[in-house]
């Protein structure tokens, strides 16, 4: 017996970048360009909507590893564009490719895999891990 095709969960997520996203923000010394760490931020936004229809309530996904590779900045105003596509799963694990462009053309690439997760153990473990 074959199983069932299924099809691969995809989303696409855009945002323009402004002056609280870039390098800059974390420092003088470093260029007014989109930051990796928003770049791997929109990444995992787009993963989790890519998987989000399939959710039960009270879950989300999380992060659990990411590879960057950021491969040309994006000025304040252009609007960073993120493709991601489920690549595997397993159990609990999806993992995806991000394709990240902006007007230029592409601009990252993120490897990055998720776990779903009962958001209510989440946040009891935010609340044992908070300073007191």
């Amino acid at each position: 017996m074959t199983e069932p095709s299924r099809i691969t969960p995809t989303a696409t997520l855009a945002r323009p970048v402004t002056a609280a996203d870039t390098a800059r923000a974390f420092g003088a010394a470093f260029p007014e360009a989109a930051a990796t760490p928003f770049v791997l931020g929109l990444a995992e936004v787009a993963c989790h909507e890519a998987v989000a229809s399939e959710l039960a309530d009270g879950q989300i996904t999380v992060g659990v590893a990411a590879t960057v590779s950021h491969r040309a900045p994006t000025p304040v105003g252009e609007t960073l564009t993120a493709v991601a596509t489920e690549t595997s799963r397993s159990g609990r694990r999806r993992t995806f490719r991000v394709v990240v462009t902006d007007g230029v053309g592409e601009c990252a690439v993120v490897e990055h895999e998720r776990a779903i997760v009962d958001a209510e153990q989440v946040a009891a473990r935010l609340r044992d891990r908070s300073v007191r």
